[in-house]
């Protein structure tokens, strides 16, 4: 899979991890040459806001990893790495031969990528992006409010 013919360009793009439908909107509204691939049913669900591996106890049935494994391996590009698993990586990498990218939100992507053990080819093949320093200044004010909070006693 993967191979099969395009609109000249056109990018289908599978969502690995999940993605609010909000943000799928305004993706789609700034960039109509996307052909989105959502479906959140075989995502397990979130505990907390970015919780992308989702609930441990949560597992697809057989039919939605079968459809879940046909988005990923229909796809140009994927958003998340699926299931935030470096063996779930690799199969996705070597099933599908056209995919070109991997953009991953979660912090580790890098990490994720190394362990899924990609061959020079297979590296060479698939771009690997990720959103390091997106939220870089929040965090450094959150940081700077940490600080003063205790200097200045906010607890008490």
């Amino acid at each position: 899979m993967g191979t099969e013919e395009r609109a000249p360009g056109r990018l289908r793009v599978a969502v690995a991890a999940p993605l609010s439908e909000e943000n799928c909107a305004r993706i789609l509204a700034l960039e109509p040459r996307i052909d989105l691939v959502v479906d959140q049913a075989p995502l397990p669900p979130m505990r907390w806001p970015a919780d992308f591996a989702g609930d441990p106890s949560w597992h697809r049935t057989p039919a939605q990893q079968q459809a879940y494994d046909a988005a990923l391996d229909s796809a140009d590009a994927l958003y998340g790495i699926p299931d935030v698993d470096p063996a779930a990586l690799a199969r996705t990498v070597r099933a599908n031969r056209g995919l070109r990218w991997v953009h991953t939100m979660a912090a580790g992507g890098g990490s994720q990528v190394k362990a899924a053990r990609l061959t020079a080819d297979e590296l060479e093949r698939v771009l690997f992006t990720t959103s390091a320093g997106v939220h870089g200044q929040p965090l450094a004010e959150f940081a700077v409010f940490g600080v003063l909070a205790g200097a200045k006693g906010l607890p008490a």
